[in-house]
């Protein structure tokens, strides 16, 4: 009964390899063919290289110097952040709010093997996001290490108690989240919150474990360190990597022990979880009048409303506000010494150039805001609710554009300003830049709608199938970093030729273009698509 349940599991995890949303059938053999291998050519070939040069460049020093293990602490810590941020999205979704739980729990089938088959699962995405990380580890420290039985035997199990730190963590996360969801009445709200705490605290301590990686290092050769201290469970955490006998009993019984604790916590309370229902909050009744809105306020509302129903939309489709608010923060207190550091690496003879990497650098960072990319999948099967309302489509489309011009413009201006004042760019060149950074914005917006119209699923499953899945996803994230190239490539030919100011008016024409294109083209045959879908 579990290889039946883990088989079924697996399927619905991978079914957009099987199976064409757009068209609603089955994928042919070479459709499935081809997803299966660019999925692993990204994981194998494009992040498995990425973190095999960081083990290559780690390896030969470290392991030379009689510090395997501290080779092992920094890659074993990236695979355990890497395996649990890669998997924690799925975690809640996969473990305890399958669709299906009310058809398998009325079914005669012990609560033990639904529940291990969903914690399989679970190892499944984590173990898959931890090898691209531990493989390579392991594979350049034989490379580099002298072999015999224990320091060939002990990476593998140091790698395996990897794989089960990431479950630990990502059934633990997963579980805090499901009992908080039973109480709370907005949970995409309350989930978009912990993942983006989770995201900071990710990053506050990647960037100081970077920090006190180099500077460890630097001193790598005359520093001796402390393993009895405070870094004393850690060292004897990362010697299992090097085949230490002590540390693989102490660590294998300390990991396997947690699991099962965290299994049996589950067990007396997943029942529970999959089958509370999150309450209503109560409300005392008030007489009062009901607030007329404009079309466009009702419309804007409802396409709000959706957006932040949604943790997996966003989370996926807004992040940008919360990066572009954060990049303006640091910018305000760190700022200070690009000024100097740019003059210092490029002189005064590219300030030109520089003024046009500005807006070059925004593009990327508008592309992930693309909210209206997935938003007419995200309608689904009831989207002939939205058709069948008393307003144009143009107003439809509109609105849900709306929310991404909203959601982005404010903040990138902000973040486009404070990045003009901390190089000095000139007031002209400023303000060039700011109606460049909303042009494009609108392009952005349009695009996505154009593609999500093109290429729409209304016959979706899962929303993370449209929202990080979708094929217009894709295209207006990438079509953003493309013009962020364009424009950086053809900036520095051009203030070579002009002036800064004269290479962004050329640059405000040209984006001016598609804009008109784009925005005919929704008016005209953009929304007899979306009447007809």
């Amino acid at each position: 009964m579990i290889k039946t349940l883990v088989k079924k599991q697996l399927f619905e995890m991978h079914r957009s390899f099987f199976y064409d949303y757009r068209r609603n059938r089955a994928k042919s053999k070479r459709g499935t063919i081809l997803s299966i291998a660019g999925y692993v050519f990204i994981m194998v070939v494009v992040l498995g290289g990425l973190f095999g040069s960081m083990s290559a460049a780690l390896a030969g020093p470290l392991v030379a110097s009689g510090m395997g293990w501290f080779y092992f602490l920094i890659t074993g810590g990236v695979a355990i952040l890497y395996g649990a941020f890669g998997s924690v999205f799925n975690t809640f979704s996969t473990l305890y709010l399958s669709k299906d739980n009310d058809l398998l729990l009325s079914m005669p089938i012990p609560i033990r093997n639904i529940l291990a088959s969903r914690l399989l699962g679970v190892y499944f995405m984590g173990w898959m996001y931890s090898s691209v990380v531990m493989i390579p580890a392991i594979i350049f420290y034989y490379i580099n290490a002298p072999l015999h039985f224990l320091n060939i035997l002990g990476p593998i199990v140091y790698y395996m108690m990897i794989t089960l730190i990431v479950l630990d963590l990502s059934t633990g996360l997963g579980w805090v989240v499901a009992k908080l969801s039973t109480k709370l009445k907005n949970k995409a709200i309350v989930r978009t919150i912990m993942v983006l705490i989770g995201l900071a605290l990710y990053y506050v301590v990647y960037f100081r474990a970077i920090n006190a990686m180099n500077d460890f290092v630097a001193r790598l050769q005359t520093m001796v360190i402390d393993t009895s201290g405070p870094i004393h469970p850690f060292y004897l955490f990362s010697r299992t990597g090097e085949g230490n006998p002590s540390s693989m009993v102490v660590v294998s019984v300390v990991v396997i022990a947690l699991t099962v604790g965290i299994y049996l916590l589950l067990d007396k309370t997943f029942i529970k979880i999959v089958t509370t229902k999150t309450g209503t909050t109560r409300v005392k009744y008030k007489a009062g009048k009901a607030k007329a809105r404009s079309v466009g306020s009702a419309l804007l509302r409802k396409e709000f409303k959706r957006l932040t129903s949604s943790s997996t939309y966003l989370l996926n489709c807004a992040l940008g506000t919360v990066l572009m608010a954060a990049a303006a923060v640091m910018l305000i207190i760190k700022g200070g010494m690009l000024y100097p550091a740019i003059e210092g690496a490029f002189g005064s003879d590219l300030w030109d150039f520089i003024y046009m990497v500005v807006p070059a650098l925004m593009c990327f960072v508008l592309s992930m805001n693309d909210t209206t990319a997935p938003s007419i999948s995200m309608e689904g099967k009831g989207i002939w609710i939205a058709q069948s309302l008393p307003v144009r489509s143009i107003q439809i489309l509109n609105a849900k554009k709306n929310v991404q011009l909203i959601l982005t413009l404010p903040m990138a201006s902000v973040l486009a300003i404070v990045f003009a004042v901390q190089i000095h760019m000139p007031v002209v060149e400023t303000l060039l830049v700011l109606v460049l950074v909303a042009l494009i914005e609108l392009v952005l917006a349009d695009f996505g709608l154009y593609m999500n119209l093109k290429r729409p699923n209304l016959n979706w499953v899962s929303e993370a199938m449209v929202v990080k899945q979708g094929i217009s996803i894709v295209v207006a994230l990438f079509s953003g970093w493309i013009y962020g190239i364009l424009i950086a490539a053809t900036g520095y030919f051009m203030t070579v030729l002009m002036p800064a100011s004269l290479a962004l008016v050329i640059w405000i024409a040209i984006t001016a273009v598609p804009l008109v294109l784009m925005e005919r083209w929704l008016r005209r045959k953009g929304t007899r698509i979306f009447e007809n879908l």
